[in-house]
Order: C-alpha cells, then sequence, then structure tokens
C-alpha cells in the first residue's frame, strides 16, 4: 500500500473492507461462522440504510447530512465496530478517499476515570492505525464528558449529532436499547448509533480473532471486559486449572478457522495463570470480573 498520508484513510478503510469480505467468503462452516455472518450482514446494512444515509464523518463535504462520530476506548466491542465502520465507510466512499478532504474519521475516547496503562498505549496506537481523530475528554463524570464533548464540535444542531457506540445487548440486560436511540433524562441531547446490539461474545471473537489484528493486550491474560482498573480483574472463569473447562475452548477457533490462515501460536497461549479472553464464550459470565455495584 502506498504510504501518501492523502491515502492513509483509503489504505485502512480498504483493508477493513478486507477482513469483512474474507470472512464472509470463508466456505468451511460452523455454528459460530455463520452466526457471526449473520451479524455481519445485519451491521453492514444497518450502516447502508439507516446511518450512512443520514449522517457523515465527512459532513462538512455532505451539508444535507448530520455529524457523525465514534465513541472509541480499546475495547474489543468498540473495535470491531470500528473495523465494520470503516469497510462501510470504504463501500460507500472509495472513489473519494484519495482526496485530503477525507484524511480521518471524528472518534472521542469519553475518558472518565485513569484507565490501565495497556488500554491507554492501545487507543493511542490504534487510533493512529485506524486513522481517528480522537478527542479525548477531561473530566471525571460521563454525562459532563459527553457534554464537553459535543460542545467542542460547535454543531449548530447538536441534537442531531451521531456518534456510533459499541454497545451490546448484553451490556445493559435491565435498559432496553434501540439501533437507533435519542438521548434521555439528564444526557446531554444526541443520537446513539448501536449497530452491533445483537452481536454475542463468540461472534466478536470470531471476526477479531480472523482479522488478525492488533487487540488490548489485557484480553490475553484472561480479562474479558475492560473497565475501570480499581473495579477490573481477570475473569475468575478462566482461571487456568487443569479441571477448568473453559480449557477445552482452545479447539473452538481452531476449528472453526482450520482452513484458514489461523495464527495457532498467538491464539493458543496462556500465562498468567489465566486463560485468554476469547477462551470464555458465555455472555453471562463476560463481565465476571468487574466489581458489582450495590
Amino acid at each position: 500500500m502506498t504510504s501518501d498520508p492523502e491515502c492513509l484513510m483509503l489504505n485502512i478503510s480498504k483493508k477493513c473492507s478486507e477482513i469483512v469480505t474474507n470472512y464472509l467468503n470463508i466456505k468451511h462452516t460452523t455454528d459460530i461462522i455463520n452466526d457471526t455472518k449473520l451479524r455481519i450482514k445485519q451491521t453492514l446494512a444497518i450502516f447502508e440504510t439507516q446511518i450512512l444515509t443520514k449522517w457523515s464523518p465527512f459532513c462538512d463535504h455532505e451539508t444535507e447530512k448530520s455529524f457523525l462520530s465514534i465513541s472509541y476506548n480499546g475495547g474489543k466491542d468498540s473495535q470491531v465496530l470500528l473495523i465494520l465502520y470503516l469497510a462501510s465507510i470504504y463501500n460507500k466512499y472509495s472513489h473519494n478517499l484519495k482526496n485530503a478532504k477525507f484524511k480521518k474519521i471524528p472518534a472521542v475516547y469519553l475518558k472518565t476515570y485513569v484507565n490501565f496503562p495497556e488500554v491507554l498505549k492501545f487507543i493511542e496506537t490504534s487510533s493512529l492505525e485506524y486513522q481517528q481523530d480522537l478527542y479525548v475528554t477531561k473530566t471525571s463524570n460521563m454525562e459532563t464528558a459527553l457534554r464537553e464533548y459535543l460542545a467542542t464540535l460547535k454543531l449548530e444542531h447538536q441534537e442531531e449529532t451521531g456518534i456510533l457506540l459499541g454497545t451490546r445487548a448484553s451490556d445493559a440486560v435491565h435498559y432496553k436499547m434501540a439501533t437507533i436511540q435519542p438521548t434521555d433524562k439528564n444526557y446531554p441531547k444526541f443520537i446513539r448509533l448501536q449497530p452491533i446490539l445483537e452481536w454475542k461474545l463468540t461472534n466478536i471473537w470470531s471476526f477479531l480473532i480472523f482479522s488478525d489484528e492488533p487487540h488490548c493486550e489485557l484480553y490475553d491474560h484472561g480479562y474479558t471486559s475492560l473497565g475501570k482498573p480499581s473495579e477490573t480483574v481477570a475473569n475468575p472463569w478462566l482461571i487456568d486449572t487443569e479441571d477448568n473447562p473453559n480449557r477445552q475452548n482452545s479447539k473452538v477457533f481452531e476449528i472453526e478457522f482450520a482452513h484458514c490462515k489461523y495464527n495457532k501460536q498467538r491464539y493458543s497461549k496462556c500465562d498468567n495463570g489465566y486463560l485468554p479472553g476469547w477462551y470464555l464464550l458465555e455472555d453471562h459470565k463476560e463481565r465476571d470480573g468487574r466489581a458489582h455495584k450495590k
């Protein structure tokens, strides 16, 4: 690929599009692969027919559309969303992406606490790789962090701003969520865009492992859900003991990608006394390394 700065957005969006296409073209099937293909197609359709028709990351040059940004925290869900988003950008804008006007996509890291050094390092490196114009908030409360970010945009119709979120249905079991959802309560007014709501943990890891993209290294050490460091530990279901039934899950992705390029050494390693995060397949156990608020 060319190293021309004006082509960086074209290069990374094309790469993401190829990752998506290659996954959809996997010839052999498993239940996880079939289900993940369905989720990918659904998400791409949401971008094509519901999101990129109304919102644009390049709205300065598409004045009839509202501003579009993505919330990025370096976690696995937001990374999968970002790859699918960039693939959708390539599908829609590939003929324009050599233009210097289409350099980076707006993004925000809502930094409401001092994060793990590993997370901060990954956010820094990956935001550069994925061509994000990343704004990092400076306040310690989610509501005020959102207000801070929206204020920096200086938009006339803030309430029409769309922010992509890597939320999955399992993240908020007590709150009804929709793909396109205006904020409520005391939150500043904008539109929540949540195109991977129906993705399961197995879909996330199947796609991310297949992509072979770098991910936050904490997942290598038994973490499955990343939050405030003082309230987050490696998942207890992944303690590496001989009788841990999750050990057999090492075979799941080996079987899945037996006929594809699969980095077995990278994805089968165990260290630090914990199995890797992707050995956990049950959504309801995903957040068991997080402190439960009383």
